[in-house]
């Protein structure tokens, strides 16, 4: 049997020749997740704010007139949608109620369209104090669920969700007639 050579164990762990290399090893696979967690987070800021665009966007559009039909409600969300591009406008949805308030300033919905999601049943709720009897306004809905190009594995998809509330421009309330 050989003894153990200490000298070498020394000098074996003592040599930094390959030490930048497994530096660059361990760090690598970091530095690449923190860029593409950040292109993500980056695509999740611009989304945002366009949900937020089209959310006001659509609500302006709806509040210039006294009275509102079905083609006008489409052109709401048509621009709601053009205001996505370019990204996937299937995954956004809109939701447009008009809302009245009773002798009792509570809020009560008149006309609804809805467009790719569920009816958002809280929205008339959300109205309570802001307006009194005779008043109403337009409450806008946009939600958009996005999924992260690479971090979407550990966070998955995040859903942005943005609503106004807003009077008409020429009377308090919108009506709707039908076509």
């Amino acid at each position: 049997m050989n003894p153990i050579n200490f000298r070498f164990i020394t000098q074996f762990w003592r040599d930094t020749k390959g030490l930048a290399f497994v530096e660059s090893a361990l760090l690598l696979p970091i530095m690449i997740a923190l860029l593409f967690g950040m292109f993500d987070i980056g695509q999740a800021i611009i989304i945002n704010q366009k949900v937020t665009a089209a959310s006001h966007m659509a609500g302006d559009l709806i509040t210039r007139k006294t009275v509102i039909n079905d083609a006008d409600l489409d052109d709401a969300v048509g621009v709601a949608l053009l205001v996505i591009d370019p990204y996937d406008r299937s995954l956004l949805g809109v939701d447009i109620v008009g809302i009245t308030f009773d002798e009792d300033d509570d809020p009560e919905e008149t006309w609804r369209h809805t467009v790719n999601m569920d009816e958002n049943v809280n929205l008339p709720a959300r109205a309570d104090g802001l307006g009194v009897n005779g008043e109403g306004l337009v409450a806008i809905s946009t939600v958009y669920t996005y999924t992260p190009y690479f971090s979407g594995i550990l966070s998955g998809d995040i859903t942005m969700e943005e609503t106004s509330f807003l009077r008409g421009r020429k009377n308090s309330f919108v009506r709707y007639e039908d076509d």
